[in-house]
């Protein structure tokens, strides 16, 4: 083999080398990005079930306090 023809071979190896690398990397963060994400979507799935079951508190202690007050006005007006 010549001088050249064992360069372009190392070349081409060099290359292919580099490109499973360079895939592999790319697939590592790609998976990293990936569970970096799922993680942040439940943690605002947390956040808005936590928000959502204190105004779902308050929200009942307003219907109650309306219910109440109707009640009495009704009681009175009887």
């Amino acid at each position: 083999m010549s001088k050249a023809s064992s360069n372009l071979v190392f070349l081409a190896v060099g290359a292919a080398i580099g490109a499973a690398v360079g895939y592999i990397a790319a697939y590592d963060k790609r998976n990293e990005l990936l569970q970096d994400i799922v993680d942040y979507a439940y943690k605002i799935k947390d956040s808005v079930q936590g928000i959502a079951e204190e105004r779902k508190e308050e929200l009942k202690e307003v219907v109650e306090e309306v219910v109440e007050g109707v009640t009495e006005k009704m009681n009175a007006k009887q």
